[in-house]
């Protein structure tokens, strides 16, 4: 058996229409639902020995929420962005949900938990736009008071 010469490149291929392991997808930080065609982030990992990688977890958009940090020594993982297809078979009349055109942000080999950040990595812009929920108004009282009771504005009235 030879090794491939861009162990990446044979990782990608086997993490190009990976079963995301679940019926009701849902970002796993924000908790909104995904659906067929939204971008998203994938967390996967294989650990040493293992000879197929799993889906830990999803999160939507690829910059929407903060990419993981912590990785895991014997474990190889990736932080990947694409979007979410679906697979269906004919004979058991099932539809199963797949990651798109992998494309890896993050790599952590098995050898060490310090990941390998890809600074060519294009990442995607947010299907959706996220929605701001209205500041509270204690936080607002807080952060654009002034002590002295005026505008923050110097001029205006």
């Amino acid at each position: 058996m030879t090794r491939p010469d861009n162990p990446q490149a044979a990782d990608l291929a086997q993490l190009t229409r990976i079963s995301l392991d679940t019926h009701n997808p849902i970002c796993q930080v924000c908790g909104q639902p995904l659906h067929e065609g939204d971008d998203i982030t994938a967390y996967a990992y294989r650990a040493a020995g293992e000879p197929a990688y799993a889906i830990g977890y999803i999160m939507c958009g690829s910059d929407s929420h903060e990419h993981p940090t912590v990785f895991t020594r014997g474990v190889r993982e990736y932080v990947l962005t694409g979007h979410i297809g679906t697979c269906s078979n004919t004979q058991t009349q099932s539809t199963a949900y797949v990651l798109l055109d992998p494309t890896a942000v993050v790599t952590s080999p098995t050898t060490t938990a310090e990941p390998r950040i890809h600074p060519d990595a294009q990442t995607r812009t947010p299907t959706q736009p996220t929605q701001r929920e209205p500041t509270p108004l204690l936080t607002a009282v807080r952060e654009y008071a002034r002590s002295d009771g005026g505008s923050q504005r110097e001029g205006s009235e």
